[in-house]
Formats: C-alpha cells, sequence, structure tokens
C-alpha cells in the first residue's frame, strides 16, 4: 500500500479509508488545536468537531492535545491552574473523574465513529488532581488511562500531583499502542520500549525555543529512534497568530526510523495533521507486563 500523508488546516475534505490490517497499515491522524482554560464546553465543541472530520478523512486512531478538555495552562499571561483557589485559576472547578463526563461523551463519539480516540484531561483523582490521558476504543471502551508522571513545574506544579498508574501500552489490531504527556519524553520511553510500544500516543502542549527543529529533529533523535515505536504527537496551538509563545503549532507524525511523515507548519488554530504509519510487528503480540 502506497504511504499517505498530508496537513489539513482548511477543513473539510474527505478522503478514502486507508486502513489494510493484511498489510499493517494504518491512518493516524494528530489533532492540533488551541484549548482556552475553563471553557470546557467550548473546548469539546471544537475538538468534537475536529474529531468526526480526522475520521471522514480515514484516520483509525486520533490524538488529541494535553489537557485539550479543560485547558493547560495560558502562556501569555502565565496563568495557571491552583488547587487551593488562591491563585490563577480554580482546578477544582473544572477538574472530573476518570471515567466520568468526558470519557463517556468521547467513548461514545469513538463508538459512533469506530476509532481509536486519545484525550488529554485534567482528572480530579482521590489523592490529587492529575494531568491525565485517556484511549477509547472503537466501541467506547475505555482501553487505557495515563497520569503524566514528569511534570513541567511552569504548568503543573501548582495543581497537578505526579502520576501514579503503571506505564499504560495495550494491546489493539494496529500493535501494541502507549501513551505518554509533554515532559514525560524525559522518563517514559525506555519503559514503551520495554513494554513493546509499536505506537506512541503523545499529548502534547509544548514551550520551548525550538519549536519547529524540536519535533523534526531533537525529538526523534532523543525519544524516538532509540526505542523503535511510531509517535502521533498532538500539540497546542494559539488562537489567533497574535497569541506568541514558542512550542505552539508543528504537531507531527514520526516513524520509528525518525521520519517525519507529516507535520503542521500552523502555530495557530486548528489543524488535522494525517498520515498511514506500516504496522511491522505482530499484531498478537502481547505488552510484557514490565509496568514502572
Amino acid at each position: 500500500m502506497k504511504r499517505f500523508a498530508l496537513v489539513i488546516c482548511l477543513l473539510g475534505a474527505h478522503l478514502a479509508l486507508a486502513e489494510d490490517t493484511q498489510t499493517g497499515m494504518v491512518r493516524v491522524a494528530a489533532i492540533q488545536c488551541p484549548s482556552v482554560m475553563g471553557k470546557t464546553a467550548e473546548n469539546i465543541r471544537n475538538i468534537t468537531n475536529l474529531v468526526r472530520q480526522a475520521a471522514n478523512m480515514g484516520a483509525r486512531v486520533v490524538v488529541l492535545p494535553e489537557c485539550s478538555v479543560q485547558g493547560y495552562l495560558e502562556p501569555i499571561t502565565w496563568t495557571s491552574w491552583s488547587s487551593s483557589g488562591t491563585d490563577g485559576m480554580d482546578v477544582r472547578q473544572v477538574a472530573e473523574p476518570v471515567p466520568g463526563p468526558s470519557t463517556k461523551l468521547f467513548g461514545k463519539l469513538a463508538d459512533e465513529l469506530n476509532i481509536y480516540l486519545c484525550v488529554g484531561l485534567i482528572e480530579a483523582g482521590t489523592n490529587g488532581f492529575f494531568n491525565a490521558q485517556v484511549l477509547l476504543s472503537p466501541e467506547g471502551k475505555l482501553l487505557a488511562h495515563h497520569r503524566k508522571k514528569a511534570l513541567w513545574t511552569p504548568g503543573d506544579s501548582s495543581w497537578c500531583t505526579p502520576g501514579d498508574r503503571p506505564i499504560q501500552v495495550v494491546k489493539t489490531e494496529y500493535g501494541n499502542i502507549g501513551l505518554m504527556i509533554c515532559y514525560d519524553f524525559h522518563a517514559l520511553p525506555q519503559y514503551l520500549a520495554k513494554r513493546q510500544a509499536d505506537l506512541v500516543l503523545y499529548s502534547v502542549g509544548w514551550y520551548g525555543p525550538n519549536e519547529k527543529s524540536w519535533f523534526s529533529k531533537s525529538f526523534p533523535a532523543k525519544a524516538v529512534i532509540p526505542y523503535n515505536f511510531h509517535v502521533v504527537a498532538a500539540n497546542w496551538s494559539s488562537p489567533t497568530e497574535a497569541d506568541e509563545w514558542p512550542g505552539r503549532g508543528h504537531s507531527c507524525i514520526i516513524t520509528r526510523e525518525g521520519k517525519v511523515l507529516a507535520m503542521s507548519e500552523k502555530v495557530s488554530g486548528n489543524a488535522i495533521v494525517i498520515a498511514d504509519l506500516e504496522i511491522r510487528k505482530p499484531a498478537n503480540q502481547t505488552p510484557k507486563d514490565t509496568a514502572r
């Protein structure tokens, strides 16, 4: 099967389904979008529309950015969430359990569209608040639940508890799928590799001076090539071009060899990055129980 890659910025195209489990190909999509802190209903409407469009273009695995449901950080003013309500924005007003309202809503969407859907959200757990990521199956079931382990101080320290769940890798017909959030790239790749991840779904709210070169060169060299898995990286963007910070945009799809199949050149507004990935490892391979 011929490999396909595309970045859609002006949306609405319908593409033929590119799924062939016999030849080990799957079409994947990274959703790039702004999520405004505390505007949960608006954020959900926007990402739901984008997920539908990605599925209409044939994507069978779709990934959303970090904390895309409730918003992660306002980097222009450096406004972050607060777990005490004394400064910043009160995370207690937006955090939700897993499973909970968002997993139910997006589970129905995954079921309707027959896709694997990876969602970033703020979780209210019994022992704290977590920067979380869930993977929902084509039947709408909660397959995997990851809590960010390597916290980034400006965005996480005022509200977030370090993740306490095992490394998340699950068996699917497209190989073993693993989960990772942004700064986790410092800690998780070796453990995802030990659990035989074929494809890592990477929800990101990147901030840094590297920008495009980070995703195209530095990140593949550090966190992809040595560990032999594909990555679908869905990054946040700014609401408008006037809202600037380093690290927004450039969501991408990277092969296990470090090749960038598709990347968004946009840094503001919505974009869908979509490509066909070859799944080389046997689909009946079961991840080893080497959870950290």
